[in-house]
């Protein structure tokens, strides 16, 4: 494969140019109105859904890191690291079948795939109701493994059919950010579930996941009668909207066709591109930090001394400014293009919040700030990965590879920290604390190695246009 072919899935085909890094195209005054009226309706409808569905899929997986602060172990009669493998099982099936799935949805549409995976994590959340033991709940993990990776691995990539370059870091911003509003839901939902007694037929947990449930249900609903496939097949937009972004679109190469498909030559690609390999790398490392103050943080303040209701309160003070500050971060990272400098910085930032948990892991004060900080730092991280890796890339069969390769990554985070934390290192978790500082070291070093690669790239080919050859590659954001 020759360097060329490599160097396209990160390829940014516009130029940047100052204040807009991301390669804007220059609109007339006319072209302008039609744009802003075609991202309102696609706003309304495409992103409104995929940020409801991402909530619906943060809520489906954090039932069960609050289910456990609401008796699920007691209920169920959980032993040992049970609770821990009901945690980590949700991604075997998660990434087995995220690549297959991200082609299945290129292969049948978004409307038809993107509902039904919603549909199918909310009825396995309601199913949960009629679970009694730690075997009974295990076979409801893996089937919302499956269907959450339907829907995640096909996120991104929906995004990229309806928003030019321009607009798409934003948008992906809101989306990402949509997982701290989860974590919102969540805390105000358990201050109620808290009052509900433990020796009752129905258990707090259960109210919860039956919440989930519903939420993912009616949300897919919603997306089955608002969602199409494609911009040029979309009934609600107006033939001039339709000709103008098919025309930006295709500017870029992101314009899909109902009959190409994806290719096995694509994906080995894929899988020998070293900056989508270091993207994997970065969403690893990222997603595991994210999960120890994400998955953790309500288990540690417990632990602490505090009721449930106390800790959900505390919990709502991070959800609330994490989710700010992800969709800050979207917005800065569209003005600024500075990537990777957002990703050094809130690595440091979160560095010193861990060592505040351990250093002073005999005070509970410390303690606690370090639980609230932490999430605010690590979880807008993510944001990182997905939105550098899809600001410098064109194609939208090599964005729907990309991103299944990445999300994998991101995954394997997760699944990795399913163990870090066990009952047995309760109440201080030293362990689990601690191993967050090799995946800030590992994050911040890819970064620095994708800003140089790219700083490089950019710089020859300045230096080919300056000799005054024909121009030969594409600007690349860092």
């Amino acid at each position: 494969m020759s360097s060329t072919e490599i160097s396209s899935l990160h390829a940014d085909i516009e130029k940047p140019t100052a204040g807009a890094v991301l390669g804007a195209d220059e609109l007339t005054a006319e072209e302008e109105t039609i744009m802003k009226s075609y991202l309102r309706k696609v706003d309304i409808r495409i992103a409104l859904f995929l940020c409801l569905g991402y909530i619906g899929v943060f809520l489906n997986r954090g039932a069960l890191v609050f289910g456990k602060v609401d008796g699920m172990e007691k209920h169920l009669g959980l032993k040992g690291t049970q609770y821990n493998t009901l945690m980590a099982l949700f991604y075997p099936t998660f990434l087995v079948f995220q690549i297959p799935l991200n082609f299945v949805c290129r292969k049948i549409g978004a409307r038809k795939h993107l509902p039904a995976m919603l549909l199918i994590a909310g009825t396995m959340s309601v199913g949960a109701l009629g679970a009694r033991n730690f075997q009974g709940m295990i076979a409801i993990r893996l089937l919302e493994g499956f269907a959450q990776a339907g829907f995640i691995s096909s996120l991104y990539f929906t995004f990229g059919l309806w928003y030019p370059r321009r607009y798409l870091a934003p948008r992906l911003g809101f989306a990402m950010s949509s997982g701290a509003f989860a974590g919102i839901v969540h805390n105000l939902v358990n201050l109620g579930f808290a009052k509900i007694h433990t020796n009752k037929p129905t258990y707090a947990w259960q109210f919860q996941y039956l919440f989930v449930g519903l939420f993912a249900i009616v949300t897919g609903i919603y997306g089955a009668v608002v969602i199409r496939d494609y911009p040029d097949t979309a009934g609600f937009l107006r033939d001039e909207e339709r000709e103008l972004i098919g025309r930006l679109m295709s500017r870029n190469k992101l314009q899909a066709s109902t009959d190409h498909k994806i290719s096995g030559k694509q994906v080995i690609q894929g899988l020998t591109d070293w900056r989508l390999l270091a993207f994997m790398v970065l969403d690893f490392a990222n997603n595991y930090a994210a999960s120890s103050a994400g998955n953790w943080s309500p288990v540690i303040l417990k632990s602490i001394g505090y009721s449930t209701s106390t800790t959900m309160a505390l919990l709502l003070v991070p959800s609330a400014v994490g989710a700010l500050v992800t969709v800050s971060s979207g917005l800065y990272i569209r003005k600024y293009g500075n990537i990777a400098f957002y990703q050094i910085l809130f690595s440091l930032l979160s560095t010193v919040t861990v060592l505040i948990a351990v250093a002073g892991v005999r005070n509970n004060t410390a303690r606690t700030v370090a639980v609230v900080l932490f999430p605010i730092f690590a979880g807008p991280a993510c944001l990182v990965g997905p939105t550098w890796l899809n600001v410098n890339m064109r194609g939208v069969d090599k964005s729907a590879i990309s991103n299944a390769l990445a999300i994998i990554g991101t995954n394997f985070g997760v699944l990795s920290n399913s163990y870090a934390y066990l009952n047995t290192d309760a109440p201080r978790y030293i362990k689990g604390n601690s191993s967050n500082f090799g995946m800030f070291a590992v994050a911040i070093i890819i970064a620095l190695v994708l800003q140089f690669s790219y700083k490089r790239e950019n710089r020859k080919f300045a230096e080919q246009e300056s000799a005054g050859g024909s121009e030969t590659g594409f600007r690349n954001v860092y």
